[in-house]
């Protein structure tokens, strides 16, 4: 008898709650490994992967955090805007605008720092099937394969 998984979007994450054991998670951890994914952590009750971007395809990167009770394993997932790409960006609206000969600098350098405080903000995006406006198609599309990867591979018991 096949258990689904429990998927729940919570805003900056999705988190996925599901029953199983050593094999299924052996599974899952190497089907995550097969999409690019590499192993950032691993205890006894604890797998953190990690998944680099890839703008070009329109792909940001990705973290998947499983942590361990007996048999029930909760795991969320997300894609990222990296600390060093926010900070990247603020340096270089710092460093750049104010030589850049922008007519109405003061105007670029408020619609930067918006940008900025919201790129904080929605630092984590989860991977919800009805995304609209922000990261719309990688988020479906990682949605999708993520509940594909789960019930493979926690759908047997």
């Amino acid at each position: 008898m096949a258990v689904e998984p429990t998927i729940q979007h919570l805003g900056r994450t999705t988190q996925a709650t599901v029953r199983g054991g050593d094999v299924q998670l052996k599974h899952f951890r190497n089907a995550l490994l097969l999409k690019d994914f590499v192993v950032a952590t691993e205890r006894e009750n604890f797998l953190e992967l990690r998944r680099r971007a890839y703008l070009a395809q329109d792909d940001w990167p990705m973290r998947v955090i499983v942590r361990r009770d007996g048999n029930r394993f909760d795991i969320r997932y997300f894609l990222y805007i990296p600390c060093g790409w926010i900070a990247g960006f603020t340096f270089l609206m710092l460093l750049v605008l104010p030589f850049a000969g922008i007519p109405n600098a003061p105007l670029a350098f408020g619609l930067a720092t918006v940008m900025a405080i919201l790129a904080i903000y929605k630092q984590k995006i989860d991977c919800r099937p009805d995304a609209r406006f922000w990261q719309e198609r990688p988020r479906r599309r990682w949605g999708e394969t993520m509940e594909r990867l789960l019930r493979e591979a926690f759908g047997h018991p």
